[in-house]
């Protein structure tokens, strides 16, 4: 039984790999794709406060992990799909890879996440939902996270839910040594201030400037 345990845990960080693989390339194919892009992009980038005019500025050269995210998964107007969604509607012959990443990114949603434990040997971490109403935890597969972040942590991400396991997006922020009451009356403060019609682009817009103002230096790998 334990040999098949650990047989199933391989097959799954395994396929992990695979999914971020999948995720890196279709963030090349995607912009390519969608004939909009350009004129997007820089309407989304001065939405999260990293763009003056047509150009980006960024702070930080990790910024660019929270924009393609934005890109890709959020869409400013109710009436419109994500760029994600429109390459998926748009694209024959998507490869099974494809087509599970892609899924997970229409129901995927970001939150502020709370790290409960740690569990390095098992590449994964188990987090509270800060945002919900629900207190259950939620096990998440990160080989990064699951050995550098500790409990007391709070990681600003975007929750890819697949079938056998749940995962991060490239991107993400992480808190520390501020209390959530702290940091969820400032979400609130600064969600209140963006001005859009989707909760989940307040949402966004309210974390990344926490992020900016609160956050620890990250560096993804």
């Amino acid at each position: 039984m334990a040999g098949k345990t650990k047989q199933a845990d391989r097959d799954r960080l395994k396929r992990y790999h695979r999914l971020r693989e999948t995720g890196i390339d279709l963030s090349g194919k995607i912009p390519e794709a969608c004939s909009d892009f350009d004129t997007v992009l820089p309407k989304i980038a001065r939405t999260l406060g990293m763009g003056k005019g047509n150009q980006v500025v960024l702070e930080d050269e990790e910024e660019i992990n929270f924009l393609i995210d934005f890109c890709f998964f959020e869409a400013l107007s109710v009436d419109t799909p994500t760029m994600a969604e429109q390459y998926a509607a748009a694209t024959a012959n998507l490869t099974e890879l494809e087509q599970t990443y892609l899924a997970a990114g229409k129901q995927s949603y970001t939150s502020l996440f709370k790290v409960i434990e740690t569990q390095p040997a098992a590449n994964s971490l188990v987090t509270v939902d800060l945002l919900s109403e629900s207190d259950e935890p939620i096990s998440i597969l990160n080989v990064n996270l699951s050995k550098s972040a500790q409990p007391g942590h709070i990681i600003f991400s975007r929750l890819l839910p697949y079938e056998d396991f749940n995962a991060f997006s490239g991107m993400f922020a992480a808190f520390r040594d501020l209390s959530d009451r702290f940091l969820l009356k400032r979400y609130h403060i600064m969600k209140k201030r963006v001005k859009s019609d989707r909760d989940s682009v307040q949402k966004f817009v309210a974390c990344f400037k926490l992020h900016r103002r609160f956050g620890m230096t990250v560096r993804t790998r």
